[in-house]
């Protein structure tokens, strides 16, 4: 196999990977919106009222927690309408670690989620 052909391979295998990752980003945050009974649109409104920015900080947290990266995470967030800094999304995932460390509920709702968004 000549390496144009490989090269080509692996474009497509990689533009195969973006696609389920983004498949999965959309998916988490249904289950995201549905575990805190909200509208999926209110994740990517400019909006600081507490249950919204939890439910988006989850949203960041299952995004990692799924191996997907941090710039596409930024990128998915945009082209839903919500821009965010990375070090908003840092900030984010650690404040889930926090909560998942103080209330094992918490762990309990991420188990699920992940559970209904295997692809």
């Amino acid at each position: 196999m000549g390496s144009r052909c490989r090269t080509w391979r692996n474009y497509q295998l990689s533009k195969h990977i973006s696609r389920m990752k983004y498949t999965l980003f959309n998916k988490l945050a249904t289950e995201v919106s549905v575990a805190f009974g909200m509208e999926e649109k209110y994740l990517f409104q400019k909006n600081k009222k507490a249950s919204i920015v939890d439910a988006r900080y989850l949203l960041y947290y299952l995004c990692l927690e799924n191996k997907i990266q941090l710039t596409n995470i930024q990128k998915y967030m945009e082209n839903r309408g919500y821009q965010i800094p990375h070090s908003t999304i840092h900030y984010g995932i650690k404040r889930v670690n926090e909560k998942v460390s103080e209330d094992r509920d918490y762990q309990i709702v991420i188990d699920r989620i992940n559970d209904l968004c295997t692809i």
